[in-house]
């Protein structure tokens, strides 16, 4: 072969390696935005989860259950021994073992709510599609902003649902932090009282306002 035949070999090679590459990664945030649009559309989310910290370095893989109701910007997280109650407004945090409830502004504490799960794909991301087998597909999401205390973000979705079936956020100090949906039920009612903080049901607790 000619190196002139060799250029244009290789130069049609590596366009269709980039034609399928882009095609690879319109798919993987077509999908995750389909998905993340009916995870919001839901009226209520009701959810039990394992959350497992991983640090390979250390040999360390330590799991806890925890639940979630979710309504719109309300809701109520348990895990881990902590209880987090959010009306829209305000959060509370319940410490139950040192009887001790702290309260937040929601808007300074991403890190409780949910729903940033829900709202990944409106932050700037490189995504990839890992596999798409059955009915399951595998997308690596890897954020363009330098910031982010994590380098990638792996989402396991379920096709027939639209559903999240398991996030593992890849930290940048080494740890991996996976979350698997274990039951999930939409769309139920969910009495107000779920999302507030109630002082009868917390005798004895200082209260510490942080906002």
């Amino acid at each position: 072969m000619s190196i002139s035949r060799k250029i244009v070999t290789s130069l049609s090679l590596l366009a269709a390696l980039t034609s399928l590459n882009a095609q690879n990664q319109e798919e993987a945030k077509e999908l995750m935005e389909k998905t993340s649009r009916k995870l919001q559309s839901y009226e209520s989310i009701q959810a039990d989860f394992t959350f497992t910290l991983i640090n390979p370095q250390e040999n360390i893989k330590d799991t806890y259950e925890g639940t979630l109701q979710l309504s719109g910007k309300q809701y109520q997280l348990s895990l881990m021994g902590i209880i987090a109650y959010c009306n829209g407004e305000t959060l509370w945090s319940v410490n139950p073992e040192i009887k001790e409830t702290t309260v937040l502004d929601p808007a300074e504490n991403e890190l409780f709510n949910p729903q940033a799960i829900f709202r990944l794909y409106e932050k700037p991301f490189r995504y990839q599609m890992i596999s798409s087998s059955g009915d399951k597909a595998v997308i690596d999401l890897f954020p363009e902003e330098k910031e982010e205390s994590y380098t990638k973000i792996r989402l396991t979705v379920l096709k027939s649902k639209d559903q999240i079936d398991r996030v593992t956020f890849y930290s940048t100090d080494g740890n991996q932090y996976e979350i698997v949906i274990t039951r999930m039920t939409t769309g139920a009612p969910i009495p107000s009282k779920n999302f507030s903080y109630d002082p009868a049901n917390y005798p004895g607790f200082k209260v510490y306002d942080m906002r």
